[in-house]
């Protein structure tokens, strides 16, 4: 994505000539998309699917490091009122590691190395994002505390501390943090501990995450492990991860991805399959569920592309969802 510079905020801002700037990218998409439920009833139109802005801000502190954070927001269509996607402030200290600082809406761990290349509409957990024409779980915002420390040119480890927030954010108003109480609609925080290895086509990653108020008398998570891999192969990028997730009541969640992509000149194709596999309940069920998509570029910052998505729950549950777009970012 191209940024562009809008202003300079301050030419020489503090002794030794650091400067603080800021940028502004965004993305502008329009199409036609589709649902069909499980009972086979179908929805779907025309419009504006995606009109975002994203504003970066970077400073160089003397003696301490570089200071950079972002804002995004999402305008959404004419009368739509306006969003915030995603916010977060960071200081990089070199060799000494990074400290980060975010409000996001969380991702699934399994659209990043497992599903190499993916230029699907939405990551797996989360289907078409609003209709839950997915197989994962469903996620949310959250604020994050990470730091992160390059060991060498191949190993990065991090570790973070989370707390779910509401979609207003946390921080500020009463109310809008999750802190956990046990009682319905609580939340748990969690410490994630994190490695990636990239050596050449090869990128190995995974990791550790350890749940607070854990409580026997409901369905709360314990700890999750999880790992994953990727090779690059020039003419195509495969991969493969898991995510497994052990509950306090005795039950284990667990999810696996293959994702391929190929790029063929201007066009670039994926694929995924995943599985979600629930046992040691008294609902054991297994899900599975495909990801199809391909996007053609016109120029470096225009395209085409068209995403499918279907997921099966224990045979009855069969959804899909369906999307075409023609894309600008800026």
């Amino acid at each position: 994505m191209m940024k562009k510079t809008l202003v300079a905020l301050a030419a020489v801002a503090v002794t030794g000539g650091a400067f603080a700037q800021a940028t502004m990218t965004g993305a502008l998409a329009y199409g036609y998309s589709q649902k069909t439920t499980s009972a086979g009833a179908t929805t779907g139109g025309m419009g504006l699917d995606t009109s975002d802005l994203y504003f970066g801000i970077s400073e160089e502190v003397e003696g301490l490091g570089k200071v950079s954070g972002g804002l995004g927001i999402s305008t959404g269509g004419k009368g739509v009122a306006t969003a915030g996607t995603g916010n977060f402030i960071q200081l990089d200290m070199g060799s000494t590691g990074t400290i980060k600082m975010d409000n996001v809406y969380a991702s699934s761990w399994l659209g990043g190395v497992a599903s190499p290349g993916s230029v699907a509409y939405c990551t797996f957990s989360s289907g078409d994002c609003t209709s839950g024409v997915g197989m994962f779980s469903t996620y949310g915002y959250q604020d994050d505390l990470i730091y992160s420390l390059k060991l060498s040119d191949s190993l990065s480890v991090s570790v973070s501390h989370t707390e779910p927030s509401t979609a207003a954010g946390g921080g500020g108003a009463a109310g809008t943090q999750y802190i956990y109480s046990g009682g319905a609609g609580s939340q748990q925080r969690y410490n994630t501990y994190s490695g990636t290895f990239k050596s050449g086509a090869l990128t190995i990653a995974g990791g550790y995450r350890t749940y607070d108020g854990a409580d026997q008398s409901t369905k709360n998570s314990n700890f999750r492990h999880r790992a994953a891999a990727s090779y690059d192969m020039g003419v195509a990028k495969i991969g493969a991860g898991y995510e497994t997730t052990q509950n306090t009541y005795g039950a284990t969640t667990t999810d696996t991805v293959i994702g391929l992509s190929a790029p063929l000149g201007a066009l670039t194709v994926s694929a995924q399959y995943g599985q979600r596999v629930v046992a040691g309940s008294t609902a054991d069920s297994s899900y599975s569920g495909n990801i199809y998509a391909a996007s053609y570029a016109l120029s470096k910052r225009t395209s085409i592309d068209g995403t499918y998505i279907s997921n099966q729950s224990s045979g009855t549950s069969n959804p899909s969802f369906f999307i075409t777009r023609l894309v600008h970012t800026f």
